[in-house]
């Protein structure tokens, strides 16, 4: 082997190495339970009262964060873009990393609920292009954020979702065609890069149990889907709400469960807590948050 060769392996190596030891990537979704600060819509929902309340309660929601620093965290049941500012500046300061907010605009005319993110960018990712709502989702899901994180490395698309409650057959409905509305979006992706690093995560308000044929989150797994749900891969039961349904959930496309590009799944985790019931509800949240770990690996 030439010299020049060998330094180069040797350095990639290396590289490598050190990103995979410190390279975990942590994804997180979290509904922060009608967390809004001013007059997004006149309906009572739980939401804070006064400023004090506000800042309270969102200390409180970054509190209940993993003891980590997430990469990513996907929430849901947010008012706007002052909500993400304002928890990034908080999980900023809990973690001493820097979070990047990110804001989509909501089409929910009922609640005027919102979805966003918080982006660690001290851990080496980058947002690539403009997030927002993506054309193959803006008619049907109401709530969605498209986001894509790249790296030295691979690159990560993630989609946060809050999709609609199946209450009554219409709503039912509606939530079915979320879901294959975001089959479609997935397809689309794949069929352009079937290597894609791929991440659907947030509140799909899912009342069926986990692995339920008749559950309309099964349209985007396997044998009609392509995406792995992160607890039938892990096994055992799990809650994510304090109803103790698993209503919150992490997808990811086949190459992440296989590490084909750069990114390989290792474990998911909730975050339980105390705090969803009664009067506690209102300073706190219903939900638990949900965290998948995706390892790095060498591509092959």
């Amino acid at each position: 082997m030439k010299p020049r060769a060998a330094i180069f392996l040797l350095l990639w190596a290396t590289i490598f190495s050190a990103f995979a030891q410190s390279g975990r990537v942590e994804l997180t979704t979290l509904n922060c339970n009608a967390f809004f600060g001013g007059g997004e819509t006149k309906m009572q929902l739980g939401q804070p009262q006064t400023s004090q309340d506000f800042w309270r309660k969102a200390q409180n929601l970054v509190g209940l964060l993993p003891a980590n620093p997430p990469t990513f965290v996907g929430l849901q049941e947010i008012g706007g873009s002052r909500e993400a500012v304002y928890l990034s500046q908080l999980a900023a300061a809990r973690y001493h990393h820097s979070f990047q907010p990110v804001f989509a605009k909501t089409k929910d005319s009922y609640t005027k609920e919102a979805v966003g993110a918080m982006v660690d960018v001290s851990q080496g990712w980058g947002i690539t292009g403009t997030p927002g709502r993506d054309p193959i989702l803006d008619k049907v899901l109401s709530k969605h954020l498209v986001i894509k994180l790249t790296n030295n490395f691979t690159a990560l698309e993630i989609c946060v979702v809050h999709l609609r409650r199946p209450i009554g057959k219409y709503a039912t409905l509606e939530q079915q065609d979320q879901n294959a509305a975001l089959k479609k979006w997935a397809d689309d992706r794949l069929a352009k890069n079937p290597r894609a690093n791929l991440v659907i995560l947030g509140d799909f308000n899912e009342f069926k149990e986990l692995g339920e044929p008749a559950a309309s989150v099964t349209a985007l797994l396997p044998p009609a889907g392509s995406f792995r749900d992160a607890f039938l891969q892990t096994g055992g039961h799990f809650k994510t709400h304090a109803d103790g349904k698993a209503t919150d959930r992490i997808l990811f496309s086949e190459p992440l469960l296989k590490g084909a590009a750069g990114l390989k799944f290792e474990k998911i985790f909730v975050q339980e807590h105390t705090h969803g019931k009664g009067a506690d509800r209102y300073w706190f949240t219903d939900h638990f948050p949900v965290t998948a770990t995706f390892v790095p690996v060498a591509k092959n």
